[in-house]
């Protein structure tokens, strides 16, 4: 058993980082759960997590990477099971709300799901957890029940629960930054084979996207007053019926940079929602930063930071800027489209 902070971080971590064939990432989740009881306030020793608990979390995140960032947790041939019972539940294409809003509007379809994760899919991860380097497995974070180890560490009980160390759970209390931003760091990792291309893993993975903000005033900005919609060129109003869109879909760029940002109206906003728009828009949009580039600042210091993928051709600066531009975006359209995130074949919705 540890005896001191040292000997907990250094087996945390060894638990976290360990080399070998990976085929889910449940014991991220798992671990993010374990940081996230040790810090709540209404936690008290001693200190038993239920299965159910655990379950909601797993279900809390991957629910956001499924149905909203699109993210793939494992091999493309080897869905995780807890993605397959998520994915079966929950059906349409596109999400738009938060899964705190997901609950109080699908309260049968999040406990359901939720049950099923907790007889299905916690069997061998919570065992399996503190095994490190394939040693038998030790106590330093939670005693199994008397129970279980006469079954021969082959099964658990879903409707039991782990009884939690009380040194562990301090020690993940006193240290939640760190270890939090190190379990990050190692999914991420796990991840960015698997979601080759996809933009900021990191938001995804936490599920803590920048919400949008208002930037009508910035795109009005490199317009006069005759402000058209993006996609169905009617007039736009100068009030709130006017929407700011990300032609890439939010969920998937997971920033709100004006390179991606147009002004519509509320009729195109609500009908695309997360999908993409026919391709004829996104050569639209890259057509759109490549005339008001040098009109706008924001726009400019936006398209800036995007990823270089000059190809090394000759020409000049405006060269340079058209490819980045062009290759950016397309990038990035064809990327969201093999996550899944779906095409609108018939949009605007209305007559143009």
């Amino acid at each position: 058993m540890p005896r001191s902070e040292a000997e907990f971080y250094r087996l945390f971590m060894a638990i976290i980082k360990q080399t070998g064939p990976k085929n889910n990432s449940y014991k991220f989740a798992l671990a993010l759960f374990l940081l996230e009881y040790s810090r709540s306030p209404r936690n008290r020793p001693p200190y038993r997590a239920e299965y159910r608990e655990i379950a909601e979390h797993f279900l809390k995140y991957y629910w956001s990477h499924a149905c909203k960032s699109k993210l793939r947790q494992g091999p493309k041939t080897q869905t995780p099971l807890a993605i397959k019972i998520i994915e079966e539940e929950f059906r349409d294409q596109v999400y738009p709300q938060t899964f705190a809003e997901l609950k109080e509007t699908e309260r049968e379809k999040v406990y359901r799901c939720a049950d099923k994760i907790r007889k299905k899919c916690l069997k061998d991860v919570v065992p399996r957890f503190q095994r490190v380097n394939g040693n038998r497995e030790v106590a330093f974070f939670w005693h199994l029940s008397k129970e279980y180890k006469k079954a021969g560490n082959a099964r658990i009980d879903p409707d039991d629960g782990i009884l939690l160390n009380p040194a562990a759970v301090e020690f993940m209390k006193n240290n939640f930054v760190p270890l939090y931003n190190s379990v990050i760091l190692e999914w991420v990792r796990f991840l960015e084979a698997k979601n080759f291309g996809t933009p900021n893993l990191v938001r995804k993975i936490e599920a803590k996207h920048k919400g949008p903000r208002d930037q009508r005033k910035f795109l009005r900005a490199l317009w006069d007053t005759s402000t058209l919609c993006f996609y169905c060129e009617k007039q736009l109003l100068l009030d709130k019926s006017t929407h700011v869109d990300h032609v890439i879909p939010y969920d998937y760029i997971a920033d709100t940079e004006m390179w991606n940002t147009v002004l519509a109206c509320q009729e195109c906003n609500c009908a695309k929602l997360d999908r993409l728009p026919p391709r004829s828009y996104a050569k639209k949009l890259s057509d759109r930063n490549k005339k008001y580039y040098a009109r706008s600042e924001d726009l400019q210091a936006s398209i800036d930071a995007l990823p270089y993928l000059y190809d090394g051709r000759t020409g000049g600066a405006r060269d340079r800027l058209v490819w980045l531009i062009d290759s950016s975006i397309d990038l990035h359209y064809k990327t969201a489209s093999k996550h899944g995130y779906p095409t609108l074949r018939k949009f605007p919705p209305g007559p143009r």
